[in-house]
């Protein structure tokens, strides 16, 4: 007992090296979080980089030049882009607007068709509507920053596949172990079959579902095909969730031209058609890049809709298999551990 009260009292130390690093690590977020646009632009540009970067490496095998390998890989993209959107625009831009008309706004409609104002009246609404001008400026000033971010995202891309050969070696800013430069190439190699493969497969099943959602619905004689397949293209790259939100506005739509009966068919052909796209369609596709649980994939979207929005639910599934890939990379060489997956 004397022996327990007489016990000497330890002094508890902090290390020097620890005050600095935590200072260091909170300036670093806070750094981070500032420029966040530029992170989320460079990453957007790196995902980019992945996606097109086997096409590059196929070309420069038979040209012997990477450069213009670029080159012709962006051209491609830009005509096959143009293409699609030239041959969707037309019947696009019909059903949108026999769309548009089947909505029954009879007193939006009048007043949109007469258009007739004194000076006056006109006066009247702008001081009236003044903060919708405001507003329309601030959408228009979005979209040049939109355009702007486009560019920059496309110069980004382009220096990244560009100089991927040799992107493992920018570690030598922190060290110039052989060692280092080999793990970092092989880290590389891994996201780029990884993430790359992930948006590659995205991009088809979205082509497929898209079309079929088309077919489909022109088949039973749905109207506003062209539309509701666009919005099924455009909804599948949140996976497992694109589906059911799609399916709505289609069943919708025939319950309104078609009635009960036909709203069942088409309720039956997106339960058929989302069997469809996940047992079979996504399966072949996603066999050779990662594998994402869709219980995983549906808690990421959620989270990223939740922190980020809808950049941040977009770009929830790339960020899960970044981080993936660098906790297995952190498994395997720090604590032996190889991951399984």
């Amino acid at each position: 007992m004397l022996n327990l009260l007489n016990r000497k009292k330890q002094a508890i130390t902090i290390s020097p090296h620890i005050v600095i690093f935590t200072i260091a690590l909170l300036i670093s977020l806070y750094i981070f979080y500032q420029i966040r646009e530029i992170v989320l632009i460079f990453f957007m540009g790196f995902l980019t980089m992945v996606a097109l970067n086997p096409a590059v490496n196929r070309l420069q095998k038979i040209i012997k030049n990477r450069v213009v390998s670029i080159i012709i890989v962006y051209i491609l993209l830009l005509i096959v882009i143009s293409s699609i959107i030239a041959l969707l625009a037309p019947p696009l831009a019909h059903q949108l607007t026999q769309l548009l008309k089947a909505i029954d706004l009879p007193y939006f409609q009048e007043e949109v068709s007469e258009l007739r104002f004194t000076t006056q009246e006109l006066n009247q609404i702008v001081s009236d509507y003044s903060g919708s001008i405001n507003t329309l400026l601030s959408i228009i000033s979005s979209t040049f920053r939109s355009l702007f971010g486009f560019i920059i995202l496309l110069v980004v891309s382009i220096y990244l596949i560009i100089d991927e050969p040799h992107l493992h070696k920018k570690i030598g800013w922190l060290t110039n172990k052989k060692r280092h430069f080999e793990i970092a190439r092989k880290f590389l190699s891994d996201i780029e079959d990884h993430l790359g493969g992930w948006i590659r497969g995205q991009i088809i099943i979205m082509s497929i579902v898209g079309f079929l959602t088309y077919l489909g619905l022109t088949i039973i004689g749905i109207p506003y095909a062209v539309p509701l397949g666009l919005l099924a293209f455009i909804l599948e790259i949140l996976p497992n969730l694109g589906p059911t939100l799609a399916a709505a506005p289609g069943i919708i739509v025939a319950w309104i031209h078609g009635g009960h009966t036909t709203a069942l068919i088409v309720f039956a052909f997106y339960i058929i058609l989302q069997q469809i796209e996940s047992n079979i369609i996504t399966p072949r596709v996603m066999k050779t890049s990662a594998n994402v649980n869709a219980l995983v994939s549906i808690l990421s979207i959620l989270a990223g809709f939740k922190l980020g929005g809808v950049i941040g639910g977009l770009l929830a599934i790339p960020i899960y298999i970044l981080a993936r890939t660098i906790y297995g990379y952190y498994l395997q060489y720090q604590t032996k551990i190889k991951p399984d997956w």
